[in-house]
């Protein structure tokens, strides 16, 4: 990991400020995104919020709803084995 800065993996950190504005141009590994707007998410399961690009949003929502489902699928698992 660079030091310097975020990982190369680490989409660019925007400020809550940022909220509402079009970035003309971000570019990460996976590709450049032209004309994103910022937005502000949360997950409502835990609060947990995140400021960045649409993209990054989804990627955010689909993640938290992709770790609670796996939670509470363990939760269930557990307590059919007799709890944990």
């Amino acid at each position: 990991m660079n030091s310097s800065g975020p990982p190369d993996d680490v989409e660019e950190e925007f400020p809550e400020e940022s909220i509402g504005t079009i970035v003309e141009q971000v570019d990460t590994p996976e590709g450049t995104t032209f004309n994103a707007e910022i937005v502000q998410v949360f997950c409502p399961a835990c609060g947990e919020q995140f400021v960045g690009t649409k993209r990054g949003a989804g990627g955010f929502i689909a993640g938290h709803r992709a770790y609670h489902e796996f939670e509470n699928t363990a939760d269930i698992r557990a307590n059919q084995m007799g709890g944990a």
